[in-house]
């Protein structure tokens, strides 16, 4: 439960800071993000969800993408993480977004 607080926090921080964060939605520790082309339209943005599993994976963040239109990433870390793990992790996404522009 505490790990799915601060990895979702974190989230909604990213969500307000990149517009290609159109929902961030999950259970416990077990979250994802939505991409999407547009906020307004929620149009998905599967392009997006595959260069960001790719840059992230360039880093050593291994990330799923998931939902019918495959503009989802899941996230589900192991519960063992340790919170340092968990922040390198959550790092490494947020760059992987910023470099999407």
């Amino acid at each position: 439960e505490k790990q799915g607080v601060l990895v979702r926090a974190r989230l909604e921080v990213m969500r307000e800071r990149f517009p290609i964060i159109g929902d961030v939605r999950g259970l416990g520790a077990m979250l994802a993000i939505e991409l999407v082309r547009n906020r307004a339209t929620r149009e998905p943005a599967p392009e997006l969800a595959s260069r960001l599993a790719k840059h992230a994976s360039e880093r050593g963040l291994i990330l799923l993408t998931a939902g019918i239109y495959g503009n989802v990433i899941r996230i589900l870390a192991p519960l063992t993480a340790s919170p340092e793990l968990m922040d390198e992790g959550m790092t490494i996404l947020e760059q992987s977004i910023a470099d999407l522009g």
